[in-house]
């Protein structure tokens, strides 16, 4: 069995490409969910070896351009690693993926198991989310979060449908 004093660990390339919580085939994969004030939508992402994250892209839904979203990036127990503005970026065009910068890039030592999170401000823009039985692994739901503020939470133990956004580490 390799250690790490043996094998150092995978540098992976300045863009960390398909890293992410679900692989969607087209921009209407997954489930139209609608946004909740007070929720963050929050899943896992694997990460094989060492690489700084700038942000995260997300797959926005069947409405953009309404409401404003905060992203953040949360270790395998729920603490707070990075963050974009508490401020909020405006959802962008309906159906098309969203970069979301962190407010400074984040270095990931790696391999390690992260949340990725999504909190909006209101109840009108959609995102997609992994539906029922297409998980394969990932774990995630929804947890309480207030706008304007990022904070740690309980991570989840499990999966639940409709709750985990498809998004990437960019």
């Amino acid at each position: 069995m390799p250690n790490s004093t043996t094998n150092p660990p995978i540098e992976i390339p300045a863009r960390p490409n398909n890293l992410r919580t679900w692989q969607p085939i087209a921009a209407t994969s997954g489930t139209d969910s609608a946004c909740t004030n007070g929720t963050a939508y929050v899943g896992t992402i694997n990460v094989p070896g060492n690489v700084t994250i700038t942000g995260l892209e997300y797959l926005i839904g069947s409405v953009g351009g309404t409401d404003k979203v905060i992203v953040s990036l949360h270790d395998e127990g729920g603490a707070v690693l990075a963050n974009s503005a508490t401020a909020g970026t405006t959802v962008g065009t309906a159906a098309n993926t969203q970069q979301v910068a962190f407010t400074a890039p984040y270095t990931v030592k790696g391999p390690a198991k992260l949340f990725v999170a999504l909190t909006f401000n209101g109840t009108t823009a959609k995102f997609r989310t992994i539906p029922a039985f297409c998980h394969g692994g990932v774990l995630g739901n929804s947890v309480t979060q207030t706008f304007g503020t990022v904070a740690a939470f309980t991570a989840p133990t499990t999966f639940t449908a409709d709750k985990v956004p498809v998004v990437n580490l960019y």
